[in-house]
């Protein structure tokens, strides 16, 4: 592999890691925002789903990480770890999705208008 190709292979994996770190951080603050809505309305934010879910995506980075050294020499074994990153990634995703779903409902209960419930009175 020529030097200016290792190059772009390298900033490409630094660019995939530095991402999915980005994402992480951006899910679980997003999982403590909901934290403090569970806290202030006393509803289920799905909080903890919101923080832990994006977890797939340092599981994807860290496969990314091993496919890229010399240990993954054999094919095999490279092309299994590639596997295990992208259902890593699969799962996150679709955690990450209902999670976000979840506490969409609530902030929508949550935001909604009150309407009184007076009843009209009756003309006498």
């Amino acid at each position: 592999m020529a030097m200016e190709e290792q190059i772009w292979e390298a900033s490409s994996y630094i660019v995939a890691i530095l991402g999915s770190i980005l994402l992480w951080i951006s899910y679980a603050l997003f999982g403590l925002i909901a934290r403090r809505y569970r806290q202030v309305f006393n509803r289920a934010t799905y909080s903890t789903l919101l923080i832990l879910a994006p977890t797939g995506l340092l599981v994807y980075t860290l496969f990314l990480i091993f496919k890229a050294t010399p240990i993954m020499g054999d094919p095999a074994l490279a092309n299994l770890a590639q596997w295990v990153a992208y259902i890593a990634l699969l799962a996150s995703g679709f955690f990450c999705l209902v999670g976000t779903m979840k506490f969409s409902s609530v902030l929508s209960f949550v935001t909604r208008p009150q309407t009184p419930d007076v009843k009209p009175r009756k003309e006498e």
